[in-house]
């Protein structure tokens, strides 16, 4: 495995493969914190440290001024958020070591352990994944998988597929933040899209997207994530899939069905990323087009 010096976020695992570039963090996180090629970043830094969480629940647990970072990149969070959800990962990373990938654990957290597992294939494909292990006592939880893109695209979710004229096609679930009439939001032509634009407030959607697939569309190029649906019940309404954004990021956020875990056992959700460039991928191009 290969390491190089981040100027934001110091020694990084490094893999190419396949016209791809994945740096991973190895002082703090772990964060997947650049996916793209050599010249093209998908990922979102945030190193100015906009987005953050402190206060009296992190000073009483994790000690005082202990503060959660967002850093940017993909990381593996637990649902339903709460205040335990907002780990301060902001120390060295334990990691099992493989040539084009390996295993990166967060144990920082009172309550939980969280790994990312990555493999990146021949040809350019990066397999995540995401795994929550429980140290408590015996509870429910989802993994969460969340992606903070860079600014500027355009997601495009493929939406479900109707089955007959009786029945719904796909939920549309929001937060108590949005605006109805968001004009960053769309659905067209069998496509939900949502933009990250310079807009301040947020606005959040979910859906239970059963292609479980999405694209972050920037330039002439996409990022994809496949991510297929488990049997289960599902938190927020049935949500598999999340997106929210403002004027700083765009999350693009894959759940798993609801688990219950004794004490020292895990649930693993996976993801697949690659880019695609939008010649290849017309019918997505055209929705962010229209987007």
């Amino acid at each position: 495995m290969k390491t190089e010096n981040h100027a934001n976020y110091g020694n990084c695992a490094v893999f190419r493969r396949g016209g791809v570039k994945v740096m991973v963090t190895l002082d703090i996180g772990p964060r997947i914190i650049w996916f793209g090629t050599e010249e093209l970043n998908f990922m979102n830094e945030d190193i100015d440290r906009n987005v953050s969480k402190g206060g009296e629940f992190f000073d009483t647990h994790y000690g005082k001024g202990a503060t959660w970072y967002l850093y940017g990149g993909h990381r593996v969070w637990k649902s339903p958020e709460d205040l335990e959800t907002y780990t301060p990962d902001n120390f060295p990373v334990e990691v099992v070591e493989r040539e084009c990938g390996g295993t990166f654990t967060c144990r920082v957290a009172k309550w939980l352990d969280y790994s990312l597992d990555l493999d990146l294939s021949g040809d350019g494909t990066l397999t995540v994944r995401n795994t929550v292990t429980n140290k408590s006592a015996r509870r429910t939880l989802a993994v969460w998988g969340l992606t903070v893109v860079r600014k500027g695209g355009t997601l495009v979710l493929p939406l479900n597929d109707p089955v007959d004229d009786l029945n719904p096609v796909w939920n549309l679930v929001t937060w108590p933040y949005n605006d109805p009439a968001d004009e960053r939001l769309a659905v067209k032509d069998g496509y939900l899209t949502l933009r990250q634009t310079e807009r301040e407030d947020a606005i959040k959607i979910g859906t239970f997207a059963k292609k479980g697939e999405a694209y972050y569309v920037v330039g002439d190029k996409a990022m994809k994530w496949e991510c297929v649906p488990e049997e289960g019940v599902y938190g927020d309404f049935h949500c598999n899939f999340e997106s929210y954004t403002n004027s700083h990021i765009l999350e693009v956020e894959w759940l798993s069905a609801a688990v219950s875990l004794d004490e020292g056992e895990s649930h693993t959700m996976t993801e697949r990323l690659s880019v695609r460039p939008l010649a290849e991928i017309p019918a997505i191009a055209e929705a962010a087009r229209k987007a």
